[in-house]
């Protein structure tokens, strides 16, 4: 009986150290699967970025791409017997409309890019709600207006050079080239493999058409370059920033007698010939509330023969919608 009861004991702790050891072995086995399995995931990880860069090549070379971001701001305000402020009995009431867009068709040896910015504002205001005397009513009194255009067409000889050509529109939506100015011009543009989103165009050869709209000053045209470049980048904090600089040098020097009012409404007159340039930069939070994001625009021009008096600036903000 003593040996039956040492018999049984015995096979009591030879089975539980045999479970142990196969459980020990299965957790080990488990651990050098799963490194193994950990091994492969890295292995195929760093695959990742170049599929995506094939897959943006593909995509860019497989037909057009396009954009369109568009830019709302609104602002309506109204008192009525409202003591405490200077214009009691007032309305007024602001809108904003603004668009980018792109198309790009690119492929192996050719390409066509094409850009629109847009951005029109209108004012409504009434200081007096009680007279007879009615204020401008909403949407009556704009007070922006910028349209700017480009198309360019592209014959690569290598893979950052092209032979290209430009036409280049910079005017207003509702005063159509009146005033406003049309570049039509051949030369070379540079899209640097190295820096993605950079397009630098250098037109020796530009056609420059420069429209007045003005009593007594007639439209212009010369001979002369055009340098264009436009770059967008991602910035930290999920903002995309886009700039878009176009100047035209003109080879003549002949200057056009422009007439103007100075900051006290006084008559004054220049000489100006057809040299000009425009900056403008775009920053857009995207998606802060369902595709809804926040956009701010600013742009800056010289063009002594539209205004001899300075610069030409706008700023727009608002809400903007990705599509």
């Amino acid at each position: 009986m003593k040996n039956l009861f040492s018999f049984i004991l015995f096979m009591v702790f030879a089975t539980g150290a045999v479970q142990a050891q196969t459980l020990e072995e299965l957790k080990a086995q488990k651990a050098e699967l799963v490194a193994k399995q950990n091994e492969k995931l890295a292995e195929a990880n760093s695959f990742n970025g170049d599929i995506s860069a094939l897959g943006k090549k593909i995509e860019l070379l497989s037909g057009w791409q396009t954009g369109l971001n568009g830019l709302l701001g609104l602002n309506f305000n109204n008192s009525s017997n409202w003591q405490a402020n200077a214009n009691r009995n007032s309305s007024s009431s602001t809108l904003t409309v603004g668009i980018n867009a792109f198309a790009n068709n690119i492929k192996e040896k050719t390409y066509w890019r094409n850009t629109l910015t847009t951005n029109v504002s209108w004012q409504g205001l009434d200081n007096d709600t009680k007279d007879d005397i009615e204020g401008g009513g909403f949407l009556e009194n704009r007070n922006g207006d910028v349209l700017i255009a480009s198309s360019l067409y592209g014959l690569r000889f290598s893979e950052d050079l092209a032979a290209t050509a430009l036409v280049d529109l910079n005017t207003s939506v509702f005063n159509f080239l009146s005033p406003g100015t049309a570049d039509f011009g051949i030369g070379a543009t540079w899209t640097p493999s190295s820096i993605p989103n950079l397009v630098v165009v250098a037109h020796p050869i530009t056609y420059h058409f420069a429209f007045s709209g003005f009593d007594g000053v007639d439209s212009q045209s010369a001979l002369g370059a055009k340098v264009k470049a436009t770059y967008a980048l991602e910035l930290p904090g999920g903002v995309s920033w886009s700039s878009n600089l176009g100047v035209f040098l003109p080879y003549s020097n002949d200057k056009t007698v422009i007439s103007y009012l100075d900051e006290n409404n006084v008559e004054q007159t220049s000489e100006e010939g057809l040299f000009e340039y425009t900056w403008i930069n775009s920053f857009n939070v995207a998606d802060l509330w369902k595709g809804v994001g926040l956009g701010f625009t600013v742009g800056v021009r010289k063009a002594g023969f539209e205004y001899p008096d300075g610069l030409q600036t706008y700023t727009a903000l608002g809400l903007t919608y990705g599509f």
